[in-house]
């Protein structure tokens, strides 16, 4: 397996490249070491000079041979190979070409983003893309994690067979204990239509038959997932059937990482409220599968 880290010289991109080291050296992986230079963004237009552009252009491309270098470091510091290439552009468009040409590239690793620019980070826009447009999982971190507990978040959809896949085969390779959350996405629109429907003669009953049908919903899920698990001979740690999807945040501290998807029906374009919520967080390191 092949692992494309995205690498700005920030604290958090170095910290997720380690956590990608854990991985890759019990995986049996090697690193792609990622940084793109982003000089074309500064045009003449935006700079008023362009001797200015092409001084930053330089500058740029110095701290990506600084950035290389130190992922080679960390190579070695977890005995893992690692290749660097720097590119030229926009960081999320190289990187999802990078990794569309190259098939081989199992897994992004990208380190949670800041929000400002004067350092060439990945601002928060340039991971919520990747994550949305990726054909591949997506690692978010800020922290260097080794990974012993995983948590995966399904829903009653099919990208959460996926989740429930690409977690066993992490889980079994990195010989974590993995758990099961269960929940319905879409809760909170189903609680407006209780408000909306409040004055409706035996409300009691269509709020017992609506209840009901999450608990279905819920049971199906996690049935699925389990079925997924037990088909790789995996046991499952433990199994939390919510119907609310911010409390898998809350379920987070007895874990490493969250696996989840990020659409949660075929009509849906962009991702979820939150997997939104969980990548603002910056708190929560997660994969995302489509």
């Amino acid at each position: 397996m092949k692992i494309l880290v995205a690498l700005d010289g920030s604290d958090a991109a170095y910290n997720a490249m380690r956590s990608a080291c854990r991985i890759a050296a019990k995986t049996g992986s090697y690193i792609t070491a990622f940084y793109v230079n982003q000089g074309v963004e500064y045009s003449p237009e935006e700079t008023a000079w362009t001797s200015i552009k092409e001084r930053i252009a330089r500058e740029l491309e110095t701290v990506g041979h600084e950035v290389i270098h130190k992922a080679y470091q960390f190579g070695k510091e977890f005995s893992v190979p690692v290749e660097g290439i720097i590119s030229d552009g926009i960081p999320a468009p190289e990187i999802l070409k990078y990794a569309s040409v190259h098939g081989i590239i199992k897994l992004i690793v990208m380190g949670h983003s800041s929000k400002g620019r004067g350092a060439q980070e990945f601002v928060a826009s340039t991971t919520r893309n990747i994550v949305e447009q990726s054909r591949v999982p997506v690692f978010v971190t800020g922290a260097e994690i080794s990974i012993s507990n995983i948590l995966i978040a399904v829903d009653d959809s099919e990208v959460s067979k996926k989740v429930a896949g690409f977690g066993g085969s992490l889980a079994k390779s990195l010989g974590a204990s993995i758990g099961i959350i269960s929940f319905v996405p879409d809760t909170e629109a189903i609680i407006d239509e209780y408000r909306l429907i409040a004055e409706v003669p035996n409300i009691e009953r269509h709020i017992e038959a609506s209840e009901k049908t999450l608990a279905e919903i819920i049971e199906r899920a996690t049935t699925v997932a389990t079925n997924i698990l037990n088909s790789m001979d995996i046991r499952v740690s433990s199994i939390v059937k919510k119907v609310q999807s911010d409390e898998i945040i809350s379920e987070m501290r007895d874990h490493d990482l969250l696996i989840m998807g990020i659409k949660s029906g075929p009509s849906q374009k962009k991702m979820s409220r939150i997997a939104n919520k969980i990548i603002n967080s910056h708190e929560i390191s997660s994969i995302f599968v489509q």
